[in-house]
């Protein structure tokens, strides 16, 4: 964030309509608040997404009230609001319980249908609830199959629910249900259809626990019912099949970033958003670690202690840098230096898409099954590799590796063991990039031979 959205932040002064403008829908390293007058204030998510606040003290409790978004709701109309709220102090009643009735009573008035609810339901929680890849995946999800809206309108042959289900939720019974879930198996997959399901039953009892609806008949259907669910993946590439996908990544002409982001993906046998998302400010040179923060969701939930200040945050994911990946950081960084995102997206200004690393995995894999018969290799697939092979070299490896995937110990030491054990994992990054560093080299002095 610039030094002039910090300056904002910290004084108190009335926003503006240009102010508000210049702050909406661009990204920033971190939520921040922004204070008005007459106790209004600007919560500014990560994403630029404004949302408008109400600060008041009931019961001799600080609360606060969101009040909608900006620019649907204006800066105008927000102080239109302002004697509304205080007349409800004045009176000895919670602004927010008054709110929330009020609004629950137009959405029931409103006769939901399932798109309204489903938006409803994500609108209210999915900010704070939902991060990154969650969060994007359930937008994704329901603009496409719920709301029929997909990025490509050329998509869906049909616009199944704006046709046959644009009637109140409480009306929806069990065949429309599965008239929709056989059109979502066939348009998509039948494991696209369980995923549906999920996220509807997570909607509905939500909405159920606030009687905006009574049908509750879809909770009754299970994943097989409807679909099946994700099998459970078994591809774990070899050193050899390793080594000659690295050795095509490095003959590719493909973005810097977009081949080192991969190939880290196969030295930290990390996951594909934990990698892309990396900061350069993640990583400690001079101690040789780097840092995964926790969940944001999670990370707002503190254990607080009785002195001032003594709070306990989750513990983020630590892990060591091994030389090899240092030596393709430092690559990086001659290019685009060591600031923001280490894999920077073409134009966007984020991080890579995780799209553009899952495309050149396949177009580097289909050079491969072209040419030596080597079946697809997806960029999970190096999770599976990076243990089984330190595990089938010695099972001492098994609880390190655990740590080296962010995974929790199993049984009590999951509560009580929180070593990093930076030294192990370091000892086995070394020990498995040794392993594919050998095949790389013979593979390279066949083809010398040949």
């Amino acid at each position: 964030m610039c030094a002039e959205l910090l300056l904002l932040c910290t004084e108190s002064m009335s926003l503006t309509n240009t102010e508000l403008k210049k702050l909406y829908n661009k990204p920033y390293d971190k939520p921040f608040e922004v204070s008005d007058r007459d106790s209004i204030s600007i919560r500014v998510s990560a994403k630029g997404k404004i949302a408008w606040q109400y600060r008041y003290r009931f019961s001799n409790k600080a609360e606060r009230l969101t009040l909608g978004h900006y620019p649907n709701l204006s800066l105008d109309d927000v102080r239109k609001k302002v004697p509304e709220l205080q007349g409800l102090l004045f009176d000895g009643k919670n602004p927010k319980l008054v709110w929330k009735n009020k609004k629950n009573q137009k959405i029931t008035e409103a006769k939901l249908t399932l798109i309204k609810l489903v938006e409803h339901w994500f609108d209210s929680v999915a900010e704070d609830k939902y991060k990154g890849s969650t969060y994007n995946n359930y937008r994704s999800t329901i603009d496409k199959w719920i709301k029929n809206e997909p990025k490509k309108a050329n998509q869906l042959e049909v616009k199944w629910v704006k046709k046959h289900l644009d009637i109140p939720f409480d009306d929806i019974r069990n065949y429309q249900w599965m008239e929709f879930f056989d059109w979502i198996c066939k348009e998509g997959s039948e494991v696209t259809s369980g995923s549906v399901l999920k996220l509807l039953k997570t909607a509905i009892t939500w909405s159920l626990k606030r009687e905006l609806i009574s049908n509750n008949n879809l909770l009754l259907f299970k994943v097989n019912d409807v679909g099946t669910t994700p099998t459970v993946g078994e591809r774990t590439p070899s050193p050899e099949e390793i080594a000659r996908l690295w050795i095509e990544i490095e003959r590719s002409k493909a973005l810097p970033q977009t081949k080192i982001c991969l190939q880290l993906i196969i030295i930290f046998g990390g996951r594909n958003t934990s990698i892309r998302k990396a900061m350069w400010h993640h990583f400690d040179f001079i101690l040789n670690k780097w840092t995964i923060p926790a969940p944001k969701r999670k990370k707002e939930s503190k254990r607080t202690g009785l002195e001032e200040g003594d709070t306990a945050l989750q513990r983020p994911e630590i892990h060591p840098i091994p030389k090899i990946a240092k030596e393709l950081l430092d690559k990086l960084a001659l290019i685009y230096r060591k600031e923001g995102n280490v894999f920077p997206g073409e134009r966007t200004g984020n991080e890579i898409s995780i799209h553009a690393i899952d495309r050149f995995c396949s177009r580097m894999s289909a050079k491969l099954f072209a040419e030596h018969g080597i079946s697809k290799i997806k960029p999970h697939d190096f999770r599976r590799s990076i243990s089984s092979i330190l595990c089938e070299m010695d099972v001492k490896w098994l609880p390190i590796t655990e740590k080296i995937l962010g995974h929790k110990l199993k049984g009590t030491m999951a509560h009580y063991n929180k070593a990093d054990y930076l030294n192990q994992q370091l000892e086995g990054y070394e020990l498995y990039w040794s392993v594919i560093e050998k095949s790389i080299v013979k593979i390279l002095n066949e083809k010398k031979v040949t």
